[in-house]
């Protein structure tokens, strides 16, 4: 039903339609927005009515965010207006020699945008991916709904690298091809993302964080570089900063706590300027 508005509609109407549906109540799950809200009051401690307009907005990102998936479906696809910052950083970390992985913040914008800009670049990407990226965790659903989302994108990268749990080096060692060919390869820094978890410290509580980068950073020495991508007014960033300072020392679960605490540390600024386009709200835990 989207279908049509998405090919016919000029893309800056959509924020503003989705956002002025999240405020029509009859037509919105308000559960979800009120529990969205709390977790911003409770983790940020941003105003009652203000975290309502945020979880809002987050509401209406995510079916923005479908309609972008739909626009890449036409033809020419979906072009957006985007900005690369740091990549100085990017350049520097693949002068290693090593490749370089791009840990993604779960920002709502982060797949294809992030994906577009970097193939704009001229960078191959290796992109680490969940079966059930996309609308469904269904068998039919990873089958052939989620191809929506995934065709579109997978025309930016070199190679979609399916996470299986099962068996997770298969993943890992594809990876380290890509890494030791000098190449970039991206995770999402989710609980979706991954079965090697940890909880992170943020906004004063905890937070499910998969260390997949740290860990293959670990196994190849790569640079771990934090990145974030959100829309800033009618521009999508992708901002890319200094590489993690990981300790040399230790056992690699202690690395990988020390990566993530880092990582989750640089995230909340960002949140805070952002808070209607971060995912994790629904994840986050006050610390007991």
């Amino acid at each position: 039903m989207q279908l049509p508005f998405a090919w016919i509609l000029p893309e800056s109407w959509w924020g503003p339609l989705w956002r002025g549906r999240m405020r029509l109540r009859l037509l919105t799950n308000r559960r979800t927005v009120r529990y969205a809200a709390k977790q911003m009051q409770a983790a940020a401690g941003f105003p009652a009515r203000e975290a309502t307009r945020h979880a809002e907005e987050l509401r209406a990102a995510v079916h923005e965010m479908q309609m972008q998936d739909l626009r890449g479906w036409r033809p020419g696809g979906w072009r957006p207006r985007m900005r690369l910052e740091g990549e100085v950083h990017l350049k520097a970390a693949l002068a290693q020699g090593k490749g370089a992985i791009l840990w993604l913040a779960p920002f709502v914008f982060n797949s294809a945008t992030t994906k577009i800009v970097l193939h704009e670049k001229g960078y191959r990407v290796s992109h680490l991916s969940s079966p059930k990226h996309g609308y469904s965790e269904t068998k039919l659903g990873v089958r052939y709904l989620n191809k929506v989302r995934c065709v579109p994108e997978d025309r930016y990268i070199a190679q979609r690298v399916i996470f299986d749990r099962y068996a997770p080096s298969t993943a890992m060692r594809r990876l380290m091809r890509a890494l030791k060919a000098g190449e970039v390869v991206s995770i999402v820094a989710a609980s979706t993302e991954g079965s090697d978890m940890i909880k992170g410290p943020v906004f004063g509580g905890r937070l499910p964080v998969a260390v997949g980068a740290p860990r293959l950073a670990g196994l190849t020495g790569a640079p771990v570089l934090p990145t974030f991508t959100f829309r800033d007014g009618d521009t999508f960033r992708t901002v890319i900063e200094p590489p993690l300072d990981l300790p040399k020392t230790g056992s690699n679960d202690e690395r990988c706590v020390a990566a993530a605490a880092e990582f989750l540390r640089r995230s909340e600024p960002w949140v805070r300027r952002f808070p209607g386009q971060w995912r994790a709200w629904s994840k986050w835990r006050a610390a007991k």
